[in-house]
């Protein structure tokens, strides 16, 4: 299985249009306070740095290693060193997983560089790997 993701997309840049149009609203027909503006702004602009740099992530399963990267951060193991993989559930609904090896050292993969997590589920089960899911501990 192979998953690519790049941070310049059309749904990305349609909410950073629709975020600064509301904004202008704020602005102009609610007549906003420039505090509220600028905090604001503030919030918004992660996301248009990263449409910016167009960060690129994604992760790769083969027969013998999970290979992940985003950004400038990459890694890889291979699947003889993994005893499980955990999924944790959140409040908000996202995941965190967790590569668990063989010595019980713990590695978190990014959550930009995963696919839905069905499909990494059923991925992960069909090369052998035992998966725990966990929800909102």
């Amino acid at each position: 299985m192979k998953f690519e993701h790049s941070a310049r997309s059309i749904k990305s840049l349609i909410l950073l249009f629709c975020y600064f149009c509301l904004l202008l609203i704020l602005k102009f027909v609610i007549f906003a306070h420039i505090f509220i503006i600028i905090f604001s702004v503030l919030i918004g602009l992660p996301l248009a740095f990263d449409i910016g740099r167009n960060k690129k992530s994604g992760i790769q399963i083969s027969n013998k290693e999970i290979v992940w990267f985003s950004g400038n951060f990459k890694g890889q193991i291979y699947l003889s060193d993994i005893s499980s993989v955990e999924l944790k559930k959140r409040l908000d609904l996202s995941y965190i997983v967790r590569l668990v090896d063989q010595n019980n050292n713990r590695i978190v993969l990014p959550a930009e560089a995963l696919p839905k997590i069905n499909i990494l589920k059923e991925t992960l089960r069909l090369y052998g790997i035992s998966v725990i899911d966990r929800k909102f501990n």
